[in-house]
């Protein structure tokens, strides 16, 4: 992903998704959903919900996006079935917000009733020690 990056390509755009290693599961007018290729440990099922435009925040996208968002943890919800969930959407700067891609996305996580580790989401630009 780095190498990615460094190069210029955002796998999260249109033109460069196949760089992602999972299939795309939806499409939307403004989001589309895969399973993330990393799943952080204490999830039973990680999926991102990525912003179809290349944009960093959430207010660059028009309110009617924030319903598809929505709509897109409904049927996740009701396709997984689960016991709980837990989303995180890191915003604007990643060097601040503790993003690995400057394409704004959402991470919907399943979370496992007993895990073997406690689900972490970094926001925050200081790496834990």
């Amino acid at each position: 992903m780095a190498q990615l990056e460094a190069a210029g390509i955002c796998i999260f755009c249109a033109e460069h998704r196949h760089e992602h290693p999972q299939p795309v599961e939806h499409v939307g007018e403004h989001w589309w959903v895969t399973q993330n290729a990393f799943p952080y440990a204490g999830t039973l099922a990680h999926y991102l919900i990525v912003a179809v435009p290349h944009v960093a925040s959430f207010d660059e996208l028009p309110d009617a996006a924030g319903a598809e968002l929505w709509a897109l943890k409904r049927m996740l919800k009701a396709r997984l079935a689960p016991l709980a969930t837990a989303t995180v959407e890191r915003s604007g700067d990643m060097r601040l917000n503790g993003g690995s891609v400057a394409h704004l996305h959402t991470h919907f996580v399943v979370l496992d009733p007993e895990p073997a580790a406690t689900v972490r989401f970094r926001v925050s630009p200081r790496v834990p020690q």
